[in-house]
């Protein structure tokens, strides 16, 4: 196990480095209303993406037929393919009106360019899901690190050619886009079976089996992007699109690790465990505390270091311009810190099939955002405090999902 994630490491490192190397430059070349419409876009695109799937896709690696997988996938293509058109006639229609609801109607022009971002998204995620299911750990960091190299050097290219705006959702939208067509390539031998192996009985019964994650995860799913994506909605729509794109610089790089090394540890971690199967719960148990582990100790030096040297180091590594992005980041250090290291353990719900749970802790997570966002709003908090209000709210949520996490385990370990 080990030894995938090894490599999955590897290839996130390697695209790590590309975005750290990149961001300095983009940095300069792009202005913080700029970084606050990225914000804006990515914070839509990743808030909308759960629904079009109905998070069927995330059951993928568990059937242990090829042929139920094949058809879970089919059934998470087809239902890609039906609601990627509505949302293009209902953004196409009333995106203005929508967008101003949100207090984000800078981003209306746009409105394509969030349809395309969340098809784009999501094929990847599917895609991605098979990969996992087929553990071609190397594949998916070579294909990690080709998409980020190509989404950062449309954002440089574009920016230096005075496409600012554009040039920078666009290469976002091929950053989200995770090797689409290198994994097509890759699995094409697998996806030729569809037509042969899905059947409509078939696709009714995994619709039917895995009927928790339309229940269950989609609303989860759909309230953890919420939760996740909606301070920097609120922070543009209440101090401006210059502080959220302050904040949105803070956030995108604490999420690095995040989203490439918790990311990459997290497809493994979930490969294996449902490898092993809830039957052996003393291995989960044993694998969970390792991942855990090896996440602090590659988290904990960055994380020091940018709750001492924050603003210092924003200054000096993005210019003057982006300092308070630095202090964010100093405040928002510990929430990153226990996000990096408990997130990719959530997949342990999956093979508990503790879908209900997931939806609770998302229902649990979003009542506190908003209650965050009333007080802010009454009380008329400076965004200093309301960061370190929201800092606060997520450091304790974390440490109650690591808490769950790991009595879930213990407890299936005793029971068995």
């Amino acid at each position: 196990m080990f030894l995938g994630m090894a490599k999955l490491a590897l290839g996130s490192i390697l695209g790590r480095a590309i975005s750290l190397v990149t961001v300095p430059i983009l940095a300069r070349i792009y202005t913080p209303a700029d970084y606050g419409m990225l914000s804006v876009y990515t914070s839509l695109v990743l808030i909308l993406q759960p629904i079009v799937t109905l998070r069927y896709l995330v059951g993928i690696p568990l059937p242990k037929r090829d042929e139920m997988a094949l058809n879970l996938f089919a059934l998470s293509g087809l239902l890609l393919m039906f609601f990627t058109p509505v949302l293009a006639v209902l953004l196409g229609l009333f995106g203005p009106q929508l967008l101003s609801l949100l207090s984000v109607a800078q981003l209306a022009p746009w409105w394509w360019l969030v349809v395309i971002g969340v098809l784009a998204t999501s094929l990847a995620e599917l895609l991605n899901l098979w990969a996992t299911r087929r553990r071609a750990y190397r594949l998916i960091a070579t294909n990690s690190v080709i998409i980020i190299t190509c989404g950062e050097s449309i954002k440089i290219a574009m920016g230096l050619l005075g496409v600012t705006t554009f040039g920078l959702l666009f290469g976002q939208m091929i950053g989200q886009s995770g090797g689409i067509f290198g994994f097509s390539r890759a699995f094409a031998k697998d996806f030729r079976r569809i037509p042969q192996v899905v059947t409509m009985r078939r696709l009714r019964y995994v619709a039917g089996y895995y009927w928790t994650y339309p229940a269950f995860r989609l609303p989860s799913q759909f309230l953890l992007a919420f939760a996740l994506q909606a301070p920097l909605l609120y922070t543009a729509g209440l101090y401006g699109v210059d502080v959220s794109g302050q904040l949105g610089m803070a956030l995108l790089t604490l999420a690095l690790p995040v989203n490439l090394i918790g990311g990459a540890m997290g497809k493994a971690y979930y490969a294996e465990i449902a490898r092993l199967g809830r039957s052996r719960p003393a291995e989960i148990l044993a694998v969970t505390k390792k991942v855990q582990q090896h996440l602090f100790l590659i988290g904990i030096v960055p994380t020091m270091l940018l709750m001492f040297f924050g603003p210092k180091l924003f200054a000096l590594a993005f210019g003057p311009k982006w300092l308070e992005a630095g202090h964010f980041a100093a405040v928002l250090s510990t929430y990153t810190l226990l996000q990096f290291t408990s997130a990719p353990l959530m997949q342990l719900l999956n093979i508990f099939n503790r879908q209900g749970v997931f939806l609770i802790i998302s229902v649990g997570r979003v009542a506190l955002i908003l209650g965050l966002f009333w007080v802010v709003a009454h009380l008329k908090i400076s965004v200093d405090n309301y960061v370190r209000a929201y800092g606060a709210i997520m450091t304790v949520f974390y440490m109650i999902i690591t808490v769950y996490v790991f009595l879930l385990a213990g407890r299936a370990k005793r029971a068995r």
